[in-house]
């Protein structure tokens, strides 16, 4: 499916109505770590990156509350992408992710798994990363250009399994974003078939903007990628998006095209919009359904 000119509008209007949003702010590396009132532990984890443009980057790993008690046992990682104008702190603050994920398991909706929330803008230099401040909207939407998701499983993903106790293998990762990063997991996941078992996509737009072409090597040929992926399917692969979502057009055109060519997946709708209500939902939807096999 080609990009229409009617979805080139619903992408400028989906920029323009995020520009006065508030995300996440920058925060100290100890201000994280110091937060309270949560059963696991948090970790601020600055690593090494590959690109051009800067040399670090941080995540933030959430532990789950077993994790100091029990060890020698290894645990499944969800990697969880926020969007435009977000960064590695915009699903705590904003998700409230954290306490979602105690209440579950508490409640046993969900296994105990490491929660990694990377930073997956793009940044131009070292000053303009600057610890990881969340960019303007308009521009963290049209500079994905794939610079950062080339780099994300040797520099992301290597390093939380050179840190903890992790599962390496499809079987024990997950990959799940909200809007621009639905979009990076959806490449992430048919670039690397063989490393992510389950896929979220929340209020997700299924093709990249102009920009990344400068990496056709990750954003290209997703058709085919897609094909050698569902060849060993994923063991779950959600769309999940709200009725008056601005891409939710997009997403009724791309969920009919995955059920002809015979990918199994869950196609969500709930009501509603391009909000974080509803991306709150959809990670609890998500969170219940990762990692049921045993280990």
């Amino acid at each position: 499916m080609k990009r229409s000119p009617l979805l080139i509008c619903v992408l400028l209007l989906f920029v323009c109505s995020c520009a006065n949003v508030r995300y996440a702010h920058v925060a100290e590396s100890s201000e994280i770590e110091g937060l309270q009132g949560y059963r696991g532990t948090i970790r601020a984890v600055r690593y090494k990156s590959s690109e051009k443009a800067i040399s670090e980057r941080r995540m933030v790993v959430y532990l789950p509350e077993s994790y100091s008690k029990e060890p020698e046992r290894r645990y499944p990682v969800m990697y969880l992408l926020h969007g435009a104008r977000g960064n590695e702190v915009t699903w705590i603050e904003r998700g409230e992710v954290l306490l979602t994920l105690d209440s579950l398991r508490l409640a046993g909706s969900a296994e105990e798994f490491i929660l990694v929330l990377p930073n997956v803008n793009n940044y131009f230099s070292e000053a303009d990363y600057k610890g990881g401040h969340a960019v303007n909207a308009v521009r963290a939407f049209w500079i994905v250009d794939g610079e950062t998701e080339t780099h994300f499983m040797q520099d992301a993903v290597a390093t939380v399994d050179s840190l903890f106790r992790t599962i390496p293998e499809k079987s024990g990762r997950a990959v799940a974003g909200m809007s621009t990063g639905g979009l990076q997991a959806i490449y992430l996941s048919a670039n690397y078939p063989d490393s992510f078992g389950y896929v979220g996509l929340f209020s997700p737009y299924a093709y990249d903007t102009v920009f990344g072409l400068r990496h056709p090597e990750f954003y290209g040929g997703l058709g085919r990628k897609m094909k050698r992926q569902f060849a060993e399917a994923p063991e779950y692969y959600g769309i999940m998006i709200g009725d008056t979502d601005f891409f939710y057009p997009h997403m009724i055109l791309w969920d009919r095209s995955l059920n002809r060519k015979g990918y199994k997946h869950q196609f969500v709708v709930t009501p509603g919009g391009h909000e974080w209500y509803n991306w709150r939902k959809y990670f609890i939807l998500f969170s219940k359904e990762v990692f049921r096999q045993p280990f």
